[in-house]
């Protein structure tokens, strides 16, 4: 598999540093739930009763209400996740890609201080191949192999094995030493033959009424598929959704059983969402609508503060490095405007995160990939390659094609994104195509697979906020 870099332009401005301060820090466990909608989860007003767990936990944390991946695709948000750097900063553009060994991830900070690090993946497209085991002492991932060009689906594993390795892993910890646990569950992943593949008693479990209303809601569903098929994918879905809620819960018990779970920092996240057929797109990897890139985001402090908290503004992927690292370890995050903040000042505010323009991005790297995945969607030759990529300022969100046409919608009164404003307020569709110009141009990255170098000042600005310093391998 070809090495692909691809390179920012970072800001100049070189901040406090975010290395160790010293030994030790409170537990971590970050549950990475792929493919998740926030729309699913009754803590973000779902009536499908399909997530009894999360609900829980957002009862005993704080929930983010409006909270984005910069990419629907999974390594690259990963790689956000655990560098607290845009994909256009990380150069992990694409599943296919690789985390260098330089970027400093969360779990090289971690094992540093003197924690234990173990992670726990479902499938393999986070194996050691994409640079994801950075820092993990134990990394533990499904068996078999992915082909050579890491196209089709990769190797994966259920829920519960996911959650039996990693008790199995805790059941060497010691209750005095600190740890960091990463479990990633993959099961609303759609890879089989028919869309998903739950288990039996979770599919029996869901309430059909309540997904026949949001299907009929969903005006923008694919016209291709008859409302019996659509009903059945989408319940399918919600089903996969409850059978991880369940193992979820299974490992929170399993840690708290073996008395590991006080003291602890729990961060439950999707990476991206999932299409279900609404804008035509039946899984997640070739646009940038709502439904492929919000997601859940519930943050259980060690100490239990703020339980119940609902926190407005947008809060994105990249945005809980720092804030893991203030509330697990006592350090102080970057302040550079680029990066990601800390999010708890606004939890202890008791307000709204601070208001900042969202980018989203997803390459395009030929038409005929784009043309596999999306239906019902225009694309142009000239539109297939490139970069679409979008902003979201206030109430509104522009997208750009990579052939420059771009669209415009007004979220608040046109959530589901059906009515393109772009001729009726040019003025507005200017204003944020200049924003989304401005961070193309601050983040240039070429043409999608061409590999650049690092320049020497950029590195230099990366080193000194702590993001350079690993291994080259």
């Amino acid at each position: 598999m070809p090495r692909r870099l691809l390179l920012p332009a970072l800001l100049a401005a070189v901040a406090t540093a975010c290395g160790p301060a010293g030994p030790g820090g409170k537990n971590i466990l970050v549950i990475t739930m792929d493919t998740t909608r926030a729309d699913f989860l009754g803590a973000y007003g779902s009536d499908l009763g399909v997530t009894p767990v999360i609900d829980g936990l957002a009862a005993r944390g704080v929930v983010f209400e409006d909270a984005y991946a910069p990419m629907p695709q999974t390594l690259p948000s990963h790689s956000t996740l655990f560098t607290g750097l845009d994909p256009r900063q990380h150069l992990t553009l694409e599943n296919t890609y690789k985390l260098a060994g330089e970027f400093r991830t969360l779990a090289e900070v971690a094992a540093e201080r003197g924690y234990r690090t173990g992670a726990f993946i479902a499938a393999l497209v986070l194996d050691e191949e994409t640079g994801m085991d950075q820092g993990f002492e134990r990394f533990d991932k499904p068996a078999g192999i992915w082909n050579e060009e890491r196209e089709g689906h990769p190797p994966q594993r259920s829920a519960e094995e996911v959650t039996l390795a990693a008790l199995d892993w805790a059941d060497e910890l010691d209750p005095e030493d600190p740890w960091m646990l990463w479990a990633h569950y993959y099961d609303p992943h759609g890879d089989h033959a028919a869309g998903f593949n739950p288990p039996g008693r979770h599919r029996a479990a869901i309430d059909m009424p309540a997904i026949r209303r949001r299907v009929a809601q969903g005006a923008a569903l694919s016209e291709e598929l008859d409302q019996a098929t659509l009903v059945e994918f989408w319940a399918q879905y919600a089903a996969e959704i409850r059978y991880m809620d369940e193992q979820i819960g299974g490992l929170i018990d399993g840690l708290r059983d073996r008395g590991l779970l006080e003291d602890t920092l729990i961060v439950l996240v999707g990476d991206h969402g999932e299409g279900l057929y609404e804008h035509g797109l039946k899984a997640h990897g070739a646009y940038v609508w709502e439904e492929l890139h919000r997601i859940p985001l519930i943050v259980v402090a060690p100490d239990g503060a703020h339980a119940g908290q609902r926190v407005g503004g947008r809060a994105l992927l990249k945005d809980l490095e720092p804030t893991i690292k203030r509330l697990a370890m006592d350090l102080a995050p970057s302040r550079d405007g680029d990066l990601g903040i800390d999010l708890w000042a606004s939890v202890e505010a008791g307000g709204r995160l601070p208001r900042r323009p969202v980018f989203l991005e997803r390459p395009h790297f030929d038409e005929e990939r784009v043309r596999r995945r999306v239906r019902g969607t225009e694309l142009t030759e000239d539109d297939a390659y490139g970069y679409l990529a979008a902003v979201l300022m206030e109430d509104h969100k522009l997208i750009r094609h990579p052939d420059g046409t771009t669209r415009l919608y007004d979220l608040a009164a046109d959530p589901r994104e059906l009515r393109d404003l772009s001729e009726q307020d040019p003025a507005l569709r200017d204003k944020l195509l200049g924003l989304l110009d401005q961070w193309i141009a601050d983040n240039e990255v070429g043409e999608p697979g061409e590999g650049i170098e690092i320049s020497d000042e950029k590195r230099r600005a990366l080193e000194a906020l702590g993001y350079l310093g690993g291994n080259d391998g």
